[in-house]
């Protein structure tokens, strides 16, 4: 007994504190119910502290519970810390549907996972392990069984390492730097097991970029504040989507202010970019600079294929060319192409920086018989299709020089189907204002006719139109003139 004494005492001066400084987790080894109380769970807590009153998730279910009361070393305590053996008395849940295996956590921080990158350690005693093998999954308190699939080899020697992703049969809380034994499927013997270095979201990288990649992660868990940053920078440049505070906090398991205060590193030497700091998007800078360089040239595409045509609307180039990428990231790629000199901005639309439409001789005639024609028109303009036709030139054609003149507010568009001349309206303007001044700010739809000298045709878009930008305003059967 003596010499297991030493032994234990030795083991212990060894090993490192369990950290209470990171999030709060603690392995579910039982449940019961206890009369007066109800639901009692015990564990070890491996990391963070809990307190009386605190809200937790029980993982994998999902579920937010309030912890009533603890208990470590058999005294009611208003809180415990990493590497206690606490128990909990939680509030909203039965004990049957409590189980061995579980884990409690801080809410809204971690996502239970069925995919796990690690480093598998294979006993010397052990046969070799194949890819795609069956294995128990220790980790915690839960056991599951998983499927090995090896990055960059078929399978592991005795007295081997390598990298893998285990794919569980049952979803578990699991975090970067976390421990697990491996079991032989049958007979169950312990074969090995190994570390969590990643918790892999979306499509798996592959061979050998998961191998480089992998290999960044690991010096992260085992390594200085300098390879933590390094592994984050990895996991930043790995999500082109971007990664939110949240999701960091999910793939690594470390506090906030500390993966905030690793990203200003990385974004002073311009190794990420927080593209949103209300959001906390950060992404690889590459991702960044690879979308201004497809904007650029998607605008001077359309610009080849619309010769008439100024400016592409800004959603219309995202859908054209960033729509899988977030709206934080396109707007800072579009911002940095302004910044080069490449695009131009010009309210909700983006050209080509200097850009100007150019006509050809018959184009600018075109342009000026049509203008002239809606001039000569005013309050009682011609149809849109009567003045097209008549121009000697294909209708598409046509139809891109009309849109110039609208864009350009010569132009402007009343309703679906009348269209006057920017001149025409102010004039209809300078009436109203001028029959306020003298009979009155208001005016039916017939004393307007007879004030403009159009027809209800051309009265009522023209009234609407007014209405919308704020010069009459619709009271009953009456305007009143503003």
């Amino acid at each position: 007994m003596d010499e297991l004494r030493r032994q234990l005492a030795r083991i212990a001066a060894e090993t490192p504190p369990k950290d209470a400084s990171h999030y709060f987790r603690l392995p579910i080894d039982r449940a019961f119910a206890m009369k007066g109380f109800g639901t009692v769970v015990t564990g070890t807590l491996i990391a963070g502290e809990v307190e009386a009153e605190d809200e937790v998730e029980l993982f994998p279910l999902g579920r937010r519970l309030r912890v009533r009361g603890l208990q470590s070393g058999g005294k009611a305590v208003t809180s415990a810390s990493a590497g206690q053996r606490t128990a909990l008395n939680l509030a909203g849940i039965e004990h049957h549907e409590v189980q061995r295996g579980m884990v409690l956590a801080p809410p809204r921080r971690f996502e239970a996972t069925s995919r796990l990158d690690v480093r598998i350690v294979l006993l010397a005693s052990a046969k070799k392990l194949k890819h795609r093998a069956r294995v128990h999954f220790h980790h915690g308190s839960a056991e599951t069984i998983a499927e090995v699939h090896l990055l960059g080899a078929k399978e592991i020697a005795p007295g081997s390492t390598g990298f893998a992703e285990l794919r569980l049969a049952d979803a578990t809380l699991a975090l970067p730097g976390d421990r697990f034994i491996l079991r032989q499927f049958s007979p169950v013997i312990t074969i090995g097991g190994g570390t969590v270095l990643h918790i892999p979201r979306g499509r798996r990288l592959r061979d050998p970029q998961a191998t480089s990649f992998l290999e960044a992660q690991e010096c992260g868990v085992n390594g200085d504040v300098s390879a933590r940053v390094a592994a984050l920078k990895a996991i930043v440049s790995s999500n082109l989507a971007g990664s939110t505070l949240a999701d960091l906090v999910m793939r690594t398991g470390w506090p906030e202010k500390e993966i905030r205060k690793m990203v200003a590193n990385l974004a002073a030497q311009r190794e990420a970019r927080v593209v949103s700091e209300q959001s906390f998007l950060v992404v690889s800078p590459e991702v960044v600079a690879s979308c201004a360089d497809r904007l650029s040239k998607e605008v001077e595409r359309f610009h080849r294929v619309n010769p008439l045509v100024e400016a592409i609307s800004k959603e219309d180039l995202r859908t054209r060319c960033a729509s899988a990428l977030h709206a934080d990231i396109f707007r800072a790629a579009l911002e940095d192409a302004v910044s080069a000199g490449k695009l131009a901005l010009a309210g909700d639309v983006v050209k080509r920086a200097g850009r100007s439409v150019e006509l050809q001789p018959g184009e600018a005639r075109a342009k000026e018989q049509i203008e002239r024609e809606f001039a000569r028109g005013g309050l009682a303009a011609p149809g849109i299709e009567a003045v097209l036709t008549a121009l000697s030139m294909e209708m598409n054609q046509a139809q891109k020089i009309f849109q110039l003149l609208l864009r350009e507010r010569v132009l402007l568009k009343i309703s679906s189907d009348v269209v006057l001349h920017h001149q025409a309206v102010d004039h209809a303007r300078a009436l109203l204002a001028e029959y306020k001044r003298t009979r009155g700010d208001r005016l039916a739809v017939a004393d307007f006719k007879e004030l403009a000298g159009v027809s209800r045709k051309y009265a009522i878009p023209l009234l609407e139109y007014f209405d919308r930008a704020g010069v009459t305003r619709r009271v009953g059967d009456y305007r009143v003139i503003l």
